[in-house]
């Protein structure tokens, strides 16, 4: 088995994500298919009756180009090809499924990972499947069978085609051209009507979903997932896809995106009301995009940047307003300083429009923040931090928290070296007030979601919610996309679990990323479009629980529900308090509380007083912050008495056991004298002026070694004269500087 491997930085694929996603294994049948190792440069040709396609028994070959043409009896016949197993390594090795003879014509999928693909069509009368693999490591492969039809779908199982006129004749309670969309059933009489036609299910006000059984004030339903529409067949599916939700017109609004063939430039909504996909046209809007981001702002939605038809990137800024149905332009292209992105993340704070990371034209990773005046300035700034480091990356998502002023950055794309990139699990922070960039790192292990990509986050309550995105784990699982959904408390900062499996009213959800997220009326998250291996068309609603989105006003209600200390303590917002769980009360605290608080997580004096305190409504870890100087940790000042010098091998070191616990911002730069060795860390090419990596050493063995790794050369130093007996002078061959002594944080 080999080394682990990086994500490369350039997608493989001209689309707006890193193609992926499924395909399958093989049965060891008899027939004409090509075999296990021996598929580079095969092609076959499959005609005549329906039957399967696979790459053969056994796992497919490294380095592996395989091609199979299936040829329907005529050119007004459609082939349904249905998968039975997919293993293939994510996010390398494909299949790519076209409708047609070439790579010229339509990609219907590009499949990766083990998730099993839902039925794919193609209308043209040939279906192209090309299986491609890497030099890294080989998997199981694909299995699928194939039919013919006349008929779209093949009536997908709820309809018998009717050969004369290339028509679907749909069994009961099913209905479309292809027998997949569920007509109004008598569910539907329960809180609303059904329509003239017997289609659609008009909801009564509250209510939404296929049958309109979701509802929006009561407490059935929460923690679960819901269909709300399985697909519009007047518009394409689409990734890469932004919009929100808008109160005033009670509707949802995706603009653009990406089909995986071209860019999309319609705006279409869904009525909650009517329970249906719109469309219209204008006279004026954005040209067509993909990759760009949505916002909402003072009930419009505001449209930036993305990638256009022509592989350029936009900087142009839109408006679209729901009352009056039309687009206003607000910024331009030629704006002085107005940034072309693309996978970015942008959101609202007061007037302005933030927009952070993404690609640009120049480089696949951004650390750069800028914010757009919405108000009427239409200027572009760059916004220049006071302190920290904003990271490079690409396919994160990106939420302003009001209470505490701070624009939370989660998750997404980083590069490593020039060639690799890898997904995270961090989370960084930037004060929008203070202008102060920091990333949290927990000395104590965390849990929460793994490491993703174009994935969504939203805020509800006083929670983030992040949904989907693309995983991946080497050698360990083959999976793509995700389907979960995670908490995080923005008070406490910490992960919450639901506890509870997710499936959408008996389904299993499907996993997605690049999807639109957008929150309805404080209680229920829409999810709609994205990626699995094909362009996605539905939209489902998930009613968060009510740990999440209760008032105020409940939660102890909600608290009160939890019958031991354990079940308490899983919510952070309760107490256990005199044998019972109750409202965490910041003013009467009692008992035991499950909030962890934020100071953990600041790892530097700076950080640590910037972002002392939070607001008095939210739980939280009592009191303000203060920075231990001996053993460099952050801590609430009433837990003061905590700061204390660690003895190494029984004894104190040189600097005593006196402690400095410090409480202004000023006293980081003039008192926050760090004992130890500054140990430098360079990565070649070596550029003296800009380490690294700076951390401080304080153990009383240091074993250095006298050769490089990964292009790194190690050097230790202080800021302060050397001790007696201490050269200061570099050693060339092994490049090591050992100056000892005690030094302030430095600015790096």
């Amino acid at each position: 088995m080999g080394p682990k491997r990086r994500e490369l930085a350039v997608p493989v694929m001209a689309s707006p994500l890193p193609v992926s996603f499924i395909l399958g294994f093989l049965l060891l049948a008899k027939a004409p298919v090509c075999q296990a190792g021996d598929c580079k440069g095969h092609r076959q040709v499959l005609r005549g009756t329906p039957g399967y396609v696979t790459d053969g028994p056994g796992n497919y070959s490294v380095n592996g180009n395989c091609e199979w043409l299936i040829k329907a009896p005529s050119n007004s016949h459609r082939i349904v090809l249905n998968f039975t197993f997919m293993d293939t390594e994510c996010t390398y090795d494909y299949l790519f499924v076209y409708d047609g003879d070439s790579y010229q014509s339509p990609l219907l999928a590009s499949l990766s990972g083990n998730t099993l693909p839902q039925p794919i069509e193609a209308k043209s009368g040939k279906m192209l499947l090309h299986l491609f693999s890497d030099a890294n490591y080989d998997l199981l492969g694909f299995n699928a069978t194939y039919t013919f039809s006349l008929c779209p779908g093949a009536c997908g199982g709820h309809g018998r085609c009717d050969s004369s006129t290339s028509k679907c004749q749909c069994h009961q309670d099913w209905g479309g051209s292809a027998c997949t969309t569920r007509l109004c059933s008598k569910d539907c009489s329960v809180n609303g009507q059904c329509d003239k036609k017997g289609e659609s299910c008009l909801c009564n006000a509250g209510f939404l979903g296929h049958s309109c059984q979701l509802g929006l004030h009561d407490d059935n339903g929460v923690g679960q997932w819901w269909l709300v529409s399985e697909g519009n067949p007047y518009t394409s599916p689409r990734t890469g896809s932004a919009g929100v939700y808008l109160s005033a017109t009670a509707a949802m609004y995706l603009f653009g995106g990406f089909d995986l063939n071209r860019a999309l430039g319609d705006l279409i909504k869904y009525n909650f009301t009517s329970n249906q996909w719109e469309t219209r046209s204008y006279g004026h809007y954005p040209v067509a995009r993909h990759s760009h981001t949505a916002s909402e702002w003072t009930g419009n939605m505001i449209i930036f940047g993305g990638e256009l038809a022509n592989g350029s990137l936009a900087s142009d800024v839109w408006m679209y307003r729901p009352i009056q149905d039309d687009w206003q332009q607000l910024g331009f292209s030629s704006t002085l300083g107005a940034p072309r992105l693309a996978n970015h993340a942008a959101a609202v704070v007061d007037d302005y429009l933030y927009v952070f990371g993404g690609r640009t034209e120049e480089d696949m990773f951004s650390s750069s923040l800028y914010r757009f005046g919405l108000s009427g300035s239409g200027r572009w700034e760059k916004v220049q931090p006071t302190g920290g480091k904003p990271p490079a990356t690409a396919g994160h998502s990106m939420v302003f928290h009001s209470p505490s002023r701070t624009l939370l950055v989660y998750g997404g794309h980083r590069p490593t070296t020039a060639r690799f990139s890898v997904r995270v699990n961090n989370t960084d922070v930037f004060h929008v007030d203070k202008r102060f960039w920091t990333s949290f790192r927990s000395r104590f292990p965390a849990t929460g979601p793994r490491e993703r990509a174009f994935h969504s986050a939203t805020v509800i309550g006083n929670y983030m919610v992040v949904y989907g995105g693309n995983v991946h784990i080497h050698y360990h699982e083959e999976k793509c996309y995700d389907e979960e959904i995670f908490f995080y408390h923005l008070g406490c900062h910490q992960w919450v679990s639901t506890g509870e499996r997710q499936s959408l009213r008996g389904d299993a959800v499907r996993g997605r990323y690049s999807h639109v997220a957008a929150v309805m009326e404080g209680r229920v998250l829409l999810v709609a479009g994205g990626y699995s291996g094909v362009a996605r068309g539905d939209l489902v609603a998930y009613k968060v629980p009510l740990f999440v989105s209760s008032d105020q006003g409940d939660r102890d209600a909600v608290c009160a529900e939890a019958l031991d200390e354990s079940m308490c303590l899983k919510n952070p917002e309760c107490s256990w308090c005199e044998g019972r769980c109750r409202e965490y009360q910041p003013t009467n605290p009692c008992g035991s509380t499950g909030c962890l608080g934020l100071a953990r997580f600041l790892s530097d004096c700076q950080s640590c007083l910037v972002f002392s305190g939070t607001p008095a409504f939210l739980a939280r870890a009592p009191g303000e912050f203060g920075w231990c100087v001996q053993n460099e940790s952050c801590l609430p000042v009433s837990e003061r008495s905590a700061c204390r010098v660690d003895q190494i091998s029984g004894a104190y070191g040189w600097w005593g056991e006196r402690t400095l616990f410090l409480t202004s911002l000023h006293s980081c730069r003039t008192e926050n004298y760090v004992p130890g060795l500054h140990l430098l860390t360079f990565q070649h090419p070596r550029n003296d002026s800009q380490p690294d990596k700076v951390a401080i050493l304080r153990s009383t063995n240091i074993i250095l070694s006298p050769y490089h790794r990964n292009g790194r050369s190690p050097t230790v130093q202080g800021l302060r004269p050397p001790v007696v007996g201490c050269s200061s002078t570099c050693n060339p061959s092994h490049q090591h500087c050992l100056h000892v002594g005690s030094h302030p944080e430095a600015p790096f």
